[in-house]
């Protein structure tokens, strides 16, 4: 089947989803749906379908039924979302939220409980720092979420929310196994009072990898503790350590790739880390007069990475200290309910980098980075009728740089030098509430994205230093989007939402100049269809359809499609539980279509060619063990999530992502 039929046919079934079984009688009489709570969209407790923006949950649920040993795996079915992972196994890859291409995991701010995970320099985010078991649920709000969210949120918003201890006692304990020597064990308890209640987690996952030189080890310990000494206080101390080694088998050219997709380019190259935080959640209540928030936490990365094969290596060590208090009123206004929000947000970070360059490794570079941001806001969600709400926002951040660097070798002159920028940012939406849960809205959004540390350096080497480059600016982009989220039935829902983002200033890699640059304009318009139906009482089909066109809309490149974002991209899937009891099979087919490589920003080589991949998984549940085993990537295809243009001469460079697997495991519950 040719793959533009496919995605035709995905884009037919998912419209389907959304008017079959119209007649059709509920699933049960006395079916209750529960309403949608999230805290992502407003930054306090609020319905999904309240919220002006295009909203959606994994909770435990779809985290258990899925295949996936991480959470990026868990977000490839999701819709406006393309998942670029360099090795198969987690810890390289790249999320994109709404067609951003190379620099999407940039514009896709990621939070742990409301704490940003985004590092200040290209590292990016590890997304094995928190294991799924830690895991209650995944918010996804896409769209600009500058105003509550300030740097990185172009694209939107993925917050991770860990498990919360709960009164009285429960533990698990798990295996799990499958392909390329996969091995993990894991355990967890939680237990309390009314007052006082904990929670702790351990793992230990190991994994050779699908190539070569592409294993990875991690290790893992998760806590909470919840105290709440009166009515009106409450804390919440949690805290994680996290430490890995993994390898980096490196990209394959075209002819590497066809002769064999498995092998390492570097089979000597490899990394270790470790990643720890420890964060303080406050809350007093003030009864009618609201309430007042604040977060205080700290994060410590360590990572050494060691390039045998271009004999460098790295040592990089980063301190990010953060404070986001903020104040929550509820009062009626006019006469109408009225929630008030004001908020500030405090993050300090400090990096230390020493690169060894030569054989044998000798100092080449230190350096030294400060980044401190400052942002203040205020969001106003008024309901002006009874099923009209009008949201208000507005913020205002800053940033300082202070950027030291000497390069050891004496070639080039250090860098001693402080910069600064700030912008603003706003949003101004209406929802309004129909039939139920249904509702539509409306939305204008401005966000902006700061330089990251590595962007703002270049090399001069006709002067012979190291400088901030003068003509980087701050990225600024205006948002449109309308949406409907509509229950046909109370098993029966679907939603549709359109969006534009005209960018200005988008910063992106020049592999010509070997610097960041600000391309003047790009233009981002695309549609996001889904829909979820229980048929019948044992039948949940479930789907989402993905369009977007990102263009650059004037010279060097304008009229070329930004790489890295396909047009199409397309989810379907079943679950099937109970039909015998305590048993339950799923399934789905993910789509991505073709796109230009990362780094072809002149659309010079051809496209990247579509792909597909289907998995299943069939897990029984006796009494207090649970029993599963899964296929991924079922029909075997071949196919890789990232290509990049580079290298001498210019061509593709592949990163081959994993064939047929398998996954299996059994959780004890007590």
């Amino acid at each position: 089947m040719k793959p533009w039929i496919k995605t035709f046919c995905c884009s037919i079934a998912v419209v389907a989803l959304a008017t079959i079984g119209r007649n059709a009688p509920a699933a049960s009489e006395d079916a209750v749906r529960m309403e949608t709570v999230v805290v992502t969209g407003t930054r306090t407790e609020q319905a999904v379908q309240e919220i002006p923006a295009h909203v959606t949950v994994i909770d435990e649920e779809a985290i258990e039924n899925a295949n996936a040993n991480n959470v990026a795996e868990l977000l490839r079915s999701e819709a406006a979302v393309v998942v670029r992972d360099l090795y198969g196994n987690g810890k390289v890859a790249q999320v994109d939220l709404r067609g951003f291409g190379e620099t999407g995991p940039y514009n896709t701010l990621v939070l742990v409980d409301g704490r940003r995970v985004n590092e200040i320099d290209l590292s990016g985010v590890d997304w094995t720092q928190i294991p799924l078991d830690q895991i209650e649920r995944i918010e996804i709000v896409r769209g600009a979420g500058s105003v509550l969210y300030g740097d990185n949120a172009s694209g939107g918003v993925i917050n991770i929310i860990t498990r919360t201890p709960d009164k009285g006692f429960s533990a698990a304990v798990a295996g799990t196994g499958g392909s390329y020597g996969r091995a993990k064990g894991w355990a967890r308890a939680s237990g309390g009072t009314d007052q006082v209640a904990a929670f702790l987690s351990a793992s230990y996952d190991s994994m050779n990898g699908y190539r070569e030189n592409g294993y990875l080890r991690t290790r893992d310990v998760g806590a909470k503790v919840a105290y709440d000494p009166t009515d009106t206080l409450s804390f919440n101390l949690s805290g994680a350590h996290h430490s890995d080694d993994y390898g980096l088998p490196g990209p394959l050219t075209e002819a590497a790739y066809a002769a064999d997709r498995r092998q390492a380019n570097a089979p000597d190259d490899g990394a270790e880390n470790t990643d720890q935080y420890l964060k303080l959640d406050t809350r007093i209540d003030f009864g009618a007069l609201g309430y007042l928030a604040a977060d205080l936490g700290y994060r410590y990365r360590d990572t050494d990475e060691e390039f045998v094969s271009y004999s460098f290596s790295a040592q990089r060590q980063i301190d990010t200290w953060s404070f986001t208090p903020r104040y929550v009123f509820e009062k009626p206004l006019f006469a109408r309910p009225n929630t008030l929000i004001a908020g500030a947000d405090f993050y300090w970070a400090e990096m230390d980098l020493d690169t060894f360059y030569g054989a044998p490794l000798s100092p080449s570079n230190r350096s030294n980075v400060s980044r401190d941001s400052y942002g203040f806001y205020l969001n106003n969600d008024l309901s002006v009728l009874d099923n009209l709400i009008l949201s208000l926002g507005a913020r205002r951040e800053a940033v300082e740089y202070d950027m030291r660097q000497e390069d050891l070798s004496g070639f080039l002159a250090p860098l001693d030098d402080t910069v600064d920028a700030h912008e603003n940012a706003y949003s101004a939406g209406l929802t309004y509430l129909y039939q139920e849960e249904s509702s539509v809205f409306v939305r204008a959004n401005r966000s902006f994205r700061f330089p990251l540390t590595d962007e703002l350096v270049v090399y001069d080497f006709n002067s012979g230093s190291i400088q901030i480059n003068p003509d980087l600016h701050p990225q600024r982009g205006d948002h449109l989007e309308t949406g409907v989220r509509h229950f046909i039935t109370p098993d029966i829902e679907a939603n549709l939402t359109l969006f534009q983002a005209k960018i200005k200033d988008e910063i992106f890699y020049n592999k010509d100049t070997y610097t960041n640059e600000n391309h003047p304009e790009t233009l981002h318009r695309g549609l996001e269809l889904g829909a979820k139906a229980r048929i019948v009482k044992h039948l949940m089909l479930y789907g989402n359809y993905t369009y977007e066109k990102a263009t650059f809309e004037k010279d060097p490149y304008e009229g070329r499609d930004i790489p890295g974002v396909p047009r199409h991209r397309a989810n379907l899937g079943f679950r099937l539980h109970d039909f015998i009891t305590g048993m339950v099979f799923s399934a789905d087919y993910n789509y991505v279509g073709d796109s230009y490589a990362i780094s072809d920003q002149a659309n010079a080589f051809s496209k990247q060619g579509s792909y597909y991949t289907v998995n299943a998984r069939l897990a029984y549940a006796w009494k207090n063990i649970k029993a599963f085993v899964g296929v991924n990537n079922l029909t075997n295809q071949d196919y890789s999530e990232y290509v990049v243009i580079g290298g001498f001469p210019t061509a593709p460079n592949y990163y081959p992502a994993p064939d047929r697997n398998y996954i299996f495991g059994v959780e004890w519950a007590f």
